[in-house]
């Protein structure tokens, strides 16, 4: 299990400086010792990638074509959607008494992100062609999440909703809303619904609140110290994978080709003279 102590080891030894403030702010807001921490500790690196991926893709245009943004938005809702009715088998299945902790969560974090993921895809892409679009465009990475997250036990569920709900609770989710509706409308920001409006701290606090006391009123023996740990660890793995499905994606913007065009035109002239220039020096270095 990951302590206070060596978590703050961690942060010292292997870069204070890639952590922000508001990192750090926000890992803070957990528990000494608990699991918010630990889990946040443990996917610090990865995090930091992928706050980097995300703005790389948002200055290459993510935000200029509306495929672009539903080619990513595709990739996360495809393991959320495996999550979320992964959730639902297990707690409401004959096997439900081998998923206490999952159960917990799902009690006290009333969110379905499933449903408006869809609704925004159904905007963005077509009523009729969402649906094929999201199984073409699906990629490996994003197959890879969802077939972990089919066979995941107790430890890897709560893992998973750790990676694919938490950024949209209290990470950048309700952020960006503002910026897709401005880009696409607002028809395209279901799935920040539930995470933006009044009540932003309190739902921030009630989850971190959810993760930290998680093993509160359940068995001691041996459960918790393997658990924790399964979670921390789990935890970055799928945060990994995040990052693979944002490197992943294959759409550009609609410009981008015009955009070549115009950077070759302007560019080849001056490329051409200064061939040109080089070849004369050339000939007046031999004459000389």
């Amino acid at each position: 299990m990951t302590t206070q102590e060596e978590s703050e080891t961690i942060l010292k030894n292997e870069g204070d400086s890639q952590v922000s403030s508001a990192e750090r702010k926000l890992r803070n807001q957990g528990r000494p010792d608990g699991l918010f921490r630990a889990c946040m500790d443990q996917i610090r690196r990865a995090h930091s990638i992928g706050q980097a991926l995300r703005g790389a893709v948002l200055v290459s245009g993510l935000l200029t074509d509306k495929f672009c943004y539903a080619e990513l938005l595709l990739q996360f809702y495809v393991p959320t959607k495996a999550l979320e009715e992964r959730m639902a088998d297990v707690c409401e299945g004959k096997n439900k008494n081998d998923f206490p902790m999952i159960a917990k969560l799902r009690n006290k974090l009333h969110y379905n992100f499933q449903v408006g993921y869809e609704r925004d895809l159904e905007y963005l892409l077509g009523k009729d062609e969402w649906k094929d679009l999201v199984h073409k465009w699906t990629t490996e990475s994003a197959k890879k999440y969802v077939e972990d997250i089919h066979c995941a036990n107790d430890s890897e569920l709560v893992a998973g909703l750790f990676i694919l709900w938490g950024p949209l609770i209290v990470g950048g989710g309700p952020a960006l809303k503002g910026r897709v509706g401005k880009a696409f409308g607002e028809e395209a920001t279901h799935v920040f619904k539930d995470v933006t409006g009044k009540g932003k701290r309190q739902r921030r606090d009630d989850f971190i609140e959810a993760i930290d006391s998680l093993f509160d009123d359940l068995d001691e023996n041996g459960f918790k110290k393997k658990s924790f740990s399964d979670i921390v660890s789990c935890s970055g793995k799928f945060m990994n994978y995040n990052n693979r499905m944002m490197m992943s994606v294959k759409k550009q913007p609609w410009w981008f080709s015009r955009a070549k065009i115009i950077i070759f035109s302007l560019c080849a002239p001056m490329m051409l003279a200064y061939g040109l220039n080089s070849y004369r020096r050339s000939l007046s270095d031999k004459a000389s």
